[in-house]
């Protein structure tokens, strides 16, 4: 099983404390900013992606379909500000929605499990 996750979020500081507790848990992170740069991935290579429901350039959920088309198992979910109920019907065919910055821990948490199989 890969051991690559895709953090994408257009927001530096958010990608970035992410990325940092990822790669804290022993895992690689591929970091993306948009829609444009994270539908570059190749899926086959990831263990799992946490997207950004709003990545300035378009939607976490066209990146998801892309990589879902890709790599129709691959475990995603989301990190973001937007409220719950704005993306529930978008995102509920792809994985669990945490709300940032608050359930970083929990994020963090499903990419562990995601990672180990």
């Amino acid at each position: 099983m890969a051991r690559r996750v895709l953090i994408a979020d257009d927001s530096a500081v958010a990608r970035v404390t992410v990325a940092r507790r990822v790669r804290a848990a022993g895992l690689e992170v591929v970091e993306r900013d948009s829609v444009a740069t994270a539908s570059t991935v190749d899926a086959s290579t990831l263990a799992c992606a946490l997207l950004d429901f709003d990545l300035g350039d378009g939607l976490g959920v066209d990146v998801a379909a892309h990589l879902r088309a890709a790599a129709g198992a691959l475990p995603i979910a989301f990190f973001t500000s937007t409220t719950k109920g704005e993306v529930a019907d978008r995102t509920s065919a792809f994985g669990p929605v945490f709300a940032k910055p608050d359930e970083l821990d929990l994020a963090i948490d499903w990419i562990e499990r995601q990672s180990r199989g």
